[in-house]
C-alpha cells in the first residue's frame, strides 16, 4: 500500500471478495536532505504517502506493517541507475524494482506474514490458461505419487495482459515477471479504468480517493535528474564537444552522464537550426547531434531477456514497445549467440535508447521483454 487510489482499492476489492488482508507499506531510500533541502523525501515513502495508506487500513480494518528495504532498494535500483547513465545508457528504474524489490523482496516479505498471495495496484491483468499435459501416466516414474491434482495444477500457466485503461497500462513495466511469482500475484484493479478506481474509492469512502499521482522518478523528489547524476555520478561528469554526424563542433556538452537520445532541451546550442542528441561516444567524451530525421532506426538488439510466454518467433503477429508511452509496432525477431536477440520493426522506431526496456506483446498479451543494447 503506497499511500495512493489505486493500491487503496485493490485492498478493499479484495477485502470485498473476502480475503483477509494486510496492507505493507515500503520504506525506500532518499537522498540526503543536504542535497536536495526540503524536498529529499522519496515521494513513493514520504510521510504523507505513509500517513494516507495507514489511514486506509484503519478505514478497512486491515493490519498495516511498515518494511524498511532502504538499502536493498539503494543498491537495486539507485546504484543500477547510476551506473547505467555512466554506461552511456538510459535505464528504466521502475522496471528494476519491480523486479528486485516487489517481485523478489516484497514477496519474500509477504511470505513471511503467511500470506498466499502479494496484490498491488498497477494497471494489468492477470489470466490463467490451461497447456496440454506433456508426459503421459504411462511415462510417470514408478513409484511417484503425483496425483491427478497435481497434475491438473501443474497443466496451468499464468500470462500478464495490459489493463483495460490503456492510457494507465502498466504492463511495460512488469515484464521481468516470471510464471513462478506471477502464481503468487494478484492485480484487482487490472480490468478497471483510473475514473472508476476513483469513484469506487469515494463510494468507499477511502481516505485517498482524491489524493494526486505522484510523477517521476521517486527517489529524485526535486526532479533535478542532471542535478543528481552530478552528486552520485563518478563517470561521463567531465565536459566535451558536441559535434554534428559530419564531426564538425558546434558546442561543448557539460558531462555525458546529463543527456539521452533524442533529447533536445539544455544543449545549449544557439541559431534557427534544432539539434537532437543521436549518440553518445563515452570513449572520447563526444556527444553526436543531428536532425530529428537521424533518430529513425528500424533494427535493435537486446539482451536480459525474460519470456513470460515464448513466442514463437517466425510469427507476423508479434509487437513491441521501446519505451513506456511508446505505441505498439509489428516486429520480427531473430535469435542471436547468448541470449540476445534482434529486433527488426516493420516501421522506422524514434530515438531507440540502449538501457530502455523493449517489451513484447501478442495483441494484448505480454509475451516477455529485455534491456536494448
Amino acid at each position: 500500500m503506497s499511500g495512493g487510489v489505486d493500491s487503496s482499492v485493490a485492498a478493499a476489492l479484495l477485502e470485498k471478495q473476502g480475503y483477509d488482508v494486510i496492507g505493507i507499506f515500503i520504506k525506500l531510500w532518499s537522498p540526503s536532505a543536504k542535497a536536495t533541502g526540503d524536498k529529499a523525501e522519496n515521494i513513493c515513502c514520504s510521510l504523507e504517502a505513509a500517513t494516507a495508506a495507514r489511514a486506509v487500513a484503519n478505514k478497512l480494518k486491515i493490519p498495516f506493517y511498515v518494511v524498511n528495504f532502504a538499502r536493498e532498494f539503494k543498491k537495486a535500483v539507485v546504484d543500477y541507475y547510476v551506473k547505467e547513465y555512466e554506461n552511456s545508457r538510459t535505464p528504466n528504474p521502475c522496471v528494476i524494482c519491480n523486479r528486485d524489490i516487489k517481485g523478489e523482496l516484497l514477496l519474500k516479505k509477504a511470505a513471511d506474514f503467511n500470506a498466499d498471495y502479494l496484490a498491488t495496484g498497477h494497471y494489468v491483468r492477470l489470466k490463467v490458461e490451461n497447456q496440454k499435459l506433456e508426459i503421459s501416466f504411462e511415462s510417470e516414474p514408478e513409484g511417484s505419487s503425483l496425483r491427478v491434482e497435481d497434475r491438473n495444477q501443474k497443466l496451468k500457466e499464468f500470462y500478464l495482459y495490459q489493463g483495460v485503461d490503456k492510457n494507465k497500462d502498466q504492463s511495460y513495466f512488469l515484464w521481468t515477471l516470471t510464471q513462478k511469482q506471477l502464481t503468487k500475484m494478484l492485480f484487482p484493479v487490472g480490468d478497471l479504468t483510473k475514473l472508476e478506481v476513483r469513484a469506487l474509492a469515494q463510494k468507499m469512502g477511502l481516505p485517498t480517493a482524491q489524493r494526486k499521482e505522484s510523477q517521476g522518478i521517486c527517489f529524485i523528489p526535486d526532479r533535478d535528474v542532471c542535478g543528481f547524476l552530478h552528486r552520485y555520478g563518478k563517470k561521463l561528469t567531465e565536459p566535451g564537444k558536441i559535434v554534428d554526424l559530419k564531426g564538425k563542433i558546434l558546442g561543448e556538452h557539460f558531462g555525458l552522464i546529463n543527456y539521452t537520445i533524442g533529447q533536445r532541451e539544455r544543449l545549449g546550442l544557439g541559431g534557427p537550426k534544432a539539434y537532437y542528441v543521436v549518440k553518445l561516444d563515452s570513449k572520447a567524451n563526444i556527444l553526436i547531434v543531428g536532425d530529428e530525421k537521424d533518430l529513425y532506426s528500424r533494427e535493435l538488439i537486446a539482451d536480459g531477456l525474460n519470456w513470460i510466454s515464448k513466442p514463437d518467433f517466425s510469427s507476423k503477429q508479434i509487437g513491441a514497445r521501446i519505451r513506456y508511452g511508446h505505441p505498439i509496432d509489428n516486429c520480427a525477431i531473430s535469435q542471436m549467440s547468448g541470449n540476445k536477440i534482434k529486433v527488426k520493426f516493420k516501421k522506422p522506431q524514434r530515438a531507440i535508447t540502449p538501457g530502455q526496456s523493449i517489451v513484447f506483446y501478442s495483441q494484448e498479451k505480454v509475451l516477455g521483454g529485455g534491456i536494448i543494447i
